[in-house]
């Protein structure tokens, strides 16, 4: 009996994930600081998915207050900051982890992009639309 070619590229993809070791590639756990060094994130998991939360305030934002001022639900904007979380629902889906992030700056919420950057970075993209920005979150180790 022949196998078609189609099976076997599907076996061979198989193979190829189950030779990976556990979390190489995907693994996004740990401590990053935002681009300009404001505030700590941690992501770590929630349930089915990862989150990230603000775990530490490094430096206060000049002209911010340490609330939620810009959330456009009225009712959350005296929640504060630290313990916020921005990145949420993250679940590894099509080569990429998938899910909301939440920016506190402008109170919107986005599609999420996530995935490990070199040097233990994280290259988090929002997106709305087809319209995307991508910013890189350095470790906080």
């Amino acid at each position: 009996m022949q196998v078609p070619a189609k099976l076997m590229r599907i076996a061979a993809v198989a193979l190829a994930f189950a030779a990976m070791p556990a979390g190489a590639v995907t693994d996004i756990d740990g401590t990053y600081r935002d681009p300009d060094g404001y505030v700590q994130i941690t992501l770590r998991p929630c349930g089915q998915a990862r989150c990230g939360v603000i775990t530490h305030i490094i430096r206060a934002k000049p002209g911010e207050p340490d609330r939620d001022v810009h959330n456009r639900n009225a009712a959350l904007r005296s929640r504060p900051i630290l313990g916020l979380t921005i990145l949420s629902g993250l679940r590894w889906q099509r080569g990429a982890w998938r899910g909301q992030v939440y920016n506190p700056e402008d109170g919107g919420t986005y599609r999420a992009v996530v995935n490990p950057g070199s040097g233990g970075t994280l290259e988090v993209q929002g997106c709305v639309a087809i319209i995307c920005r991508t910013s890189v979150w350095p470790s906080a180790r």
